[in-house]
């Protein structure tokens, strides 16, 4: 199945919700416009911006999944008839606060949701946040997709359990900052080759508080192999992908079938204190 992916790399008004919703409604008609995308994808908390100042005051931001963020954005899907990879919003139901993905398909449905499950610990984002626990994959007209949100492409055990779940591939919203521009790249080529699947990343530009990002959102194809990247403004960046190479790639080496998952110990890397 092949397909068209647009990922809006936004320079993110820090502490605005409204005006980063008007500028995502206003880049989302242009991407259509002009690139006729399947699937658009936009940074993490693409709403508020990422700094440890706003997770000591994260409630202030919070929506609820039926909230006002969420309802543009399945307005949006269903007038442009495209599929929205929300970036991330600051969620909250009645167990806690989250920072959500939301997958929201041509018709305006909230397909599912994922919860970030790997908080930065380093800028108090685990005190702001609830960790996620559930690693879906979703059914899609285009095949099968996970996602992940930035911390997240340095864990390899989610990226590998959505490959053995069948994703063919996982698409990234991310507030990477500088300098770790080499950490990035290379981390997700990383993902796509050793998981044999496209990997979709989006990361915003601008700055927040103290950080600045770097933007190059990417498009990698199951070779590790660049497809498109960004530079460092705001802009969006297009490809194509076609889920056939997932296939191709998996038959020429078949390293799903060559696994020896009886061997690997179920308490590998338990190491969870901070500097160890």
């Amino acid at each position: 199945m092949s397909f068209k992916v647009s990922q809006i790399q936004l320079d993110i008004v820090y502490r605005n919700p409204k005006e980063n919703v008007e500028k995502v409604a206003q880049l989302i008609q242009k991407a259509v416009k002009e690139d006729n995308p399947d699937i658009i994808v936009f940074p993490e908390t693409f709403t508020t911006g990422y700094s440890e100042g706003i997770f000591h005051n994260i409630d202030k931001y919070a929506e609820t999944e039926d909230g006002e963020t969420v309802t543009v954005l399945r307005r949006l899907a269903k007038k442009f008839n495209v599929w929205l990879v929300s970036g991330s919003i600051v969620e909250k139901d009645d167990k806690g606060t989250y920072n959500t993905i939301f997958l929201i398909d041509r018709k305006g449905n909230i397909v599912g949701k994922y919860r970030k499950m790997h908080l930065y610990s380093a800028m108090d984002e685990d005190v702001a946040f609830k960790n996620g626990v559930d690693m879906p994959v979703f059914d899609t007209e285009f095949g099968k997709l996970a996602l992940m949100t930035c911390y997240d492409i340095r864990f390899v055990e989610l990226s590998r359990t959505y490959a053995v779940k069948g994703a063919d591939a996982i698409i990234i919203v991310s507030n990477f900052p500088n300098p770790k521009v080499n950490h990035w790249r290379i981390l997700l080529q990383a993902r796509a080759i050793e998981n044999q699947l496209y990997i979709i990343a989006c990361n915003r530009v601008g700055s927040a508080d103290k950080s600045t990002y770097f933007g190059h959102s990417l498009i990698i194809d199951p070779w590790g192999e660049i497809i498109n990247e960004g530079n460092d403004e705001e802009t969006i960046i297009s490809g194509e992908v076609d889920f056939n190479k997932v296939k191709e790639v998996r038959s020429i080496i078949p390293m799903y079938y060559d696994r020896q998952p009886q061997s690997y110990p179920d308490d590998i890397l338990q190491m969870n204190k901070k500097g160890e």
